[in-house]
């Protein structure tokens, strides 16, 4: 049988299963931005991908993914948008959203959702006042629950800076000075292994320096001293994401550390003094959960 056969076969067999569960398990219809290919999640952007990882784990619950399943798309079942800049690119009016925000201010929304539970942070929410649909005042990224569900094994600290660059950022030349300190190591949000290996590759360092969201998100949920970094500077939605983020936190930032081609280690180090820990309450965004959370 040719790979072309046996591809196809494979994209059979998943929708088939996929199909099963969907009738006979009642999976929770998540609603994120994914990729699929042979029925097999892509690594594209770990911040989007932990939807499915982290939320199975926190719901105990089957997960589906809506643009995947050919019965959740063409039924009225309700669709949750949780962790990620989705709510106003992916909602629709089967749409629940809890802990979502908008990349930025600027977009309108097609579609009001069903529900909001809860938003990342403040501006989402006046964003969506703005346009007439209720919103409570519930703020928290949920991965900001991640501590509550895994505990990293790393007992001992290797590297005194971890650098997450947004996966647009990975490859800039800005790094390349950067990459051969041994003191210094690169985490990437696409093309990882396994979930749970970025956690640990975080929690392995004494600093973090991250133009990917939710590399401060991590850090910040594992009490890790964590600096805001620009890059490229072309990242979509500009700063909007993080200062909703950081004021869900109580403690906005004014801006990012602005990365040059000459800058050290050094400088980025000389920046963990000015590190100013946040604080967010995640009870109510518990008490908020569309499903029961056993932590």
């Amino acid at each position: 049988m040719s790979k072309y056969n046996q591809s196809r076969l494979s994209v059979i067999f998943n929708k088939i299963v996929m199909a099963f569960i969907d009738v006979f398990c009642h999976p929770i219809c998540i609603n994120a931005c994914l990729h699929y290919s042979y029925g097999r999640l892509m690594h594209r952007n770990w911040g989007d991908d932990i939807n499915i990882y982290m939320l199975e784990k926190l719901w105990n619950r089957k997960l589906s993914y809506l643009y995947y399943s050919t019965l959740s798309m063409r039924s009225q079942k309700d669709n949750y948008l949780a962790i990620g800049s989705t709510l106003g690119m992916l909602t629709n009016e089967h749409t629940i959203v809890w802990g979502s925000g908008t990349i930025d201010d600027s977009r309108v929304l097609d579609c009001h959702p069903k529900k909001i539970l809860a938003v990342r942070g403040p501006l989402t929410r006046q964003w969506l006042l703005k346009q007439g649909v209720d919103c409570p005042e519930v703020y928290g990224d949920p991965a900001l629950l991640l501590p509550r569900l895994y505990t990293p094994s790393v007992q001992k600290k290797r590297y005194k800076l971890g650098i997450i660059p947004h996966y647009d950022d990975f490859n800039h030349p800005v790094l390349t000075r950067l990459k051969s300190d041994s003191n210094v190591l690169f985490i990437k949000m696409e093309g990882y292994d396994d979930w749970t290996s970025v956690i640990e590759q975080i929690a392995s360092c004494d600093y973090i320096a991250s133009s990917s969201l939710h590399g401060l998100i991590v850090a910040e949920a594992y009490g890790i001293p964590n600096l805001w970094l620009e890059i490229s500077g072309k990242l979509l939605g500009g700063h909007f994401k993080f200062h909703d983020f950081f004021l869900s936190l109580g403690k906005d930032r004014k801006s990012p550390f602005l990365l040059h081609s000459d800058m050290t280690v050094d400088d980025i180090l000389n920046t963990k003094n000015d590190y100013q820990k946040g604080f967010i309450d995640l009870l109510p965004l518990i008490q908020a959960s569309p499903f029961l959370i056993k932590l």
